[in-house]
């Protein structure tokens, strides 16, 4: 029997792991929020350990913080910190598209207008989990085109890190449309092959998210309180 060496077995570490990274992304639990090693094996029927090893490996996705006092928790992001987070993405990403908009082609253009349907799909369920995932799936579509794998790597653990606070957008639907429409406009300037619209429309758009996110942060203090 001849063993496919590109399959990844998953273990029951990874299956906790998406178990919790789903629910995390679903909101499921809050910016702030403690998880208890001991409930989630009792609730998963499981040891410990692979729960453990669950933990570490969110944590080097950055959508949990580890430490000796407050256990395992979903990190709440500062505005000092959104706004570190945001200058680090529009240096990765300009960087990315520009080097992508010279060598794109019929193929990539059709693969990324596929993305943006199933966005729209999902705005129009009202699927925000599923829309959130075709988001990441769009910039990351040119960020994996730069094959640049420690780029790559650091460009999902800084969108994770701001993963958490977006779960506070769910119920903006402008947001979800100025987001989309955004993206069209970005698609519209790759089928042009123009570098610079993109870097334009680029930079606007992960600013006005900035902003809107910065202004979500009321919310998670307030929720914060109230848990």
């Amino acid at each position: 029997m001849r063993i496919n060496q590109t399959m990844k077995i998953k273990t029951a570490a990874d299956q906790i792991a998406e178990i919790l990274r789903n629910d995390i992304f679903s909101g499921n639990f809050l910016p702030g929020s403690r998880l208890k090693e001991n409930e989630i094996s009792q609730l998963l029927n499981i040891s410990r350990t692979p729960v453990r090893e669950a933990f570490r490996i969110l944590e080097s996705e950055g959508l949990v913080e580890i430490t000796s006092n407050k256990g395992v928790q979903i990190p709440i992001i500062t505005k000092e910190e959104l706004d570190e987070v945001f200058e680090l993405r529009i240096l990765l990403e300009v960087y990315c598209i520009r080097k992508f908009v010279n060598t794109i082609d019929e193929n990539q253009i059709q693969d990324m207008e596929d993305i943006l349907k199933k966005s729209a799909d999902a705005i129009n369920q009202k699927d925000y989990l599923s829309y959130f995932n075709n988001s990441i799936n769009f910039h990351a579509y040119y960020m994996k085109r730069c094959q640049n794998e420690r780029l790559y790597s650091t460009f999902f653990i800084v969108r994770n890190s701001i993963r958490c606070a977006q779960i506070l957008l769910q119920k903006n639907t402008r947001y979800y449309r100025e987001s989309i429409n955004k993206h069209k406009e970005i698609m519209g300037a790759l089928t042009e092959r123009d570098s610079d619209k993109c870097e334009k429309l680029l930079r606007q758009h992960l600013g006005a998210n900035c902003q809107t996110m910065k202004k979500s942060l009321d919310n998670i203090m307030r929720l914060q309180k109230e848990m």
